[in-house]
């Protein structure tokens, strides 16, 4: 039996990614998760700064991530780490409760 679904970069909606720096370029994805290295998460949050597609990954990488805790979230995606992600999405979300309550 052949597998039958998208492969992600096919998905509709997610053709954005045939773009991205990390598709394009010969890197190895193991570089978008470097654990706890300080140096390593460097150099693939200066990979991101260069991705003309950097604001989309974000968009998808937090749709999908959701309310998830930083423990629950890996890797470097759009420049930003699992506990940077985790306080953006905080921060939205506060954000969308103020303007929702002011109207």
């Amino acid at each position: 039996m052949s597998y039958t679904g998208s492969v992600p970069d096919t998905e509709p909606g997610r053709e954005w990614l045939t773009e991205a720096v990390c598709r394009t370029r010969d890197i190895d994805p193991e570089t978008f998760f470097p654990d706890n290295n300080a140096t390593r998460i460097a150099q693939a949050k200066a990979i991101c700064e260069t991705c003309p597609v950097r604001q989309e990954c974000l968009i998808d990488c937090m749709a999908h991530e959701g309310g998830r805790s930083a423990k629950s979230r890996w890797g470097v995606y759009a420049g930003l780490t699992p506990r940077q992600r985790e306080r953006l999405y905080h921060r939205l979300r506060q954000r969308k409760v103020r303007a929702k309550d002011a109207a």
